[in-house]
């Protein structure tokens, strides 16, 4: 269970966010809405451990995330907002990448790569680089990398952009 407890974060004088507080369980998918500027982006931050919040706690099974943030991390899977992607491989080379990273044998790693590819719809574009995959389609490897080792906790921020809606 993830519970965020009166998480704040000031810039100065600023608030970026004031006090907020949720509690998402096993299998509960939670969407943070709101206009530009609200702080939506800035929880997320916090909730990946790229941000320091000012005060307030997330916690994971009661155990707050800043006592073992590496820890935390491996168990998160997270899609930013901006994808950063090492444009020169292809879709495959990018998701093996992520799976050595994250310690999965070849023989899973070769076989998720092959179903992630097949299921997304760019399979037939699987020798092309990512410089050459519409926004979309970088999206969709994006996606796919954030879920690769089945992680307990999926974080996405603004997963949608650039999808279809097809």
């Amino acid at each position: 269970m993830l519970k965020v407890d009166r998480l704040t974060k000031r810039y100065g004088a600023i608030v970026g966010i004031d006090e907020v507080s949720f509690t998402v369980r096993p299998g509960e998918v939670l969407g943070l809405l709101g206009p530009n500027g609200s702080g939506k982006s800035t929880t997320v931050r916090i909730l990946t451990g790229l941000l320091e919040q000012t005060s307030g706690h997330v916690l994971l099974d009661d155990t707050d995330i800043a006592t073992n943030i590496l820890g935390y991390k491996s168990q998160l899977g997270y899609v930013p907002e901006e994808p950063h992607l090492y444009t020169y491989l292809t879709g495959p080379e990018y998701l093996r990448l992520i799976g050595r990273l994250r310690g999965l044998s070849e023989r899973v790693l070769n076989d998720k790569i092959e179903r992630f590819m097949t299921l997304l719809g760019i399979w037939d574009d699987r020798y092309q680089t990512l410089a050459s995959y519409s926004k979309g389609m970088r999206q969709k490897i994006l996606i796919a990398a954030a879920v690769l080792d089945e992680p307990r906790l999926v974080i996405l921020d603004e997963p949608f952009s650039g999808l279809d809606v097809s």
